[in-house]
């Protein structure tokens, strides 16, 4: 999203937008013009089409870990606090470590 104002244009990326104007829990939502009946924009409103569910992992927020150098496990350890990692089978071990 390009963003103009009196000191420049600033663009935002994803979760970069909510951030900036506190929009919707949810990505999911669209900006709808509001002129308040004169020609030119007076602004915009966000419109939502969802909350998210709340619980559960963010695939945002477990990919910036990830780029961080974060782990699998840990990044799950940090949602699902309560469960364990485990193997189901050799073959999968053996899968991972070709």
């Amino acid at each position: 999203m390009a963003v103009k104002t009196d000191m420049g244009v600033f663009t935002l990326h994803k979760d970069e937008v909510r951030s900036a104007f506190a929009a919707p829990c949810s990505t999911l939502f669209y900006l709808q013009p509001i002129n308040k009946a004169q020609p030119d924009v007076w602004g915009y409103a966000f419109i939502g089409g969802g909350l998210g569910h709340g619980v559960g992992l963010s695939q945002t927020s477990a990919q910036n870990l990830a780029k961080l150098g974060w782990s699998s496990a840990k990044i799950l350890h940090l949602y699902y606090p309560a469960t364990q990692l485990q193997l189901l089978s050799n073959e999968i071990k053996r899968f991972l470590n070709n």
